[in-house]
């Protein structure tokens, strides 16, 4: 096997790693799309229940303000409002959850692009080296062709003589 077959086989090889590298970076950006998706909706979610929590925490308050309330009513209210603080608290955490995931998808893609650019980088040189080689082997063919054609008119001076 020649080493312009190898080099050939060489960069093909590297341009099937870039290939495959540039198809990991665009599946990671899906993937840091759609995390960063979910994140946002999950931060919505945390941030209306909060809302919602709140004026529901008012409504279920108003309503006794200045008044004598037993202690069932209390308790209700209270039992009320404790439900809504660990719904609010889980979707905050459910939050933080997807906001840590995104960043580690925001990682994975950086990291996916570092492997892509090494990988083009790679081929790149390849690439050049086999045009610096197929540069070398015209100038060599030229140079035969010029010492072929310089030796057969010398024959045919020699041969006219």
């Amino acid at each position: 096997m020649s080493t312009e077959s190898r080099l050939n086989q060489l960069a093909m090889l590297r341009r099937h790693r870039e290939q495959r590298a540039l198809d990991l970076v665009i599946a990671q950006n899906e993937r840091c799309r759609q995390a960063e998706s979910e994140a946002e909706a999950a931060a919505g979610a945390a941030s209306r229940q909060a809302a919602a929590a709140r004026a529901h925490e008012r409504s279920l308050l108003e309503p006794l303000i200045g008044h004598a309330v037993s202690r069932a009513a209390i308790t209700r209210v209270q039992t009320e409002i404790a439900r809504l603080a660990l719904e609010t608290a889980r979707l905050r955490a459910a939050a933080a959850s997807t906001q840590a995931s995104l960043l580690d998808q925001r990682k994975a893609y950086a990291a996916a692009q570092r492997n892509f650019r090494l990988r083009q980088h790679a081929a790149a040189k390849l690439d050049l080296v086999l045009q610096q080689e197929t540069a070398r082997r015209a100038l060599r063919q030229t140079a035969l062709t010029e010492l072929d054609d310089e030796d057969r008119s010398a024959a045919m001076a020699a041969r006219l003589d």
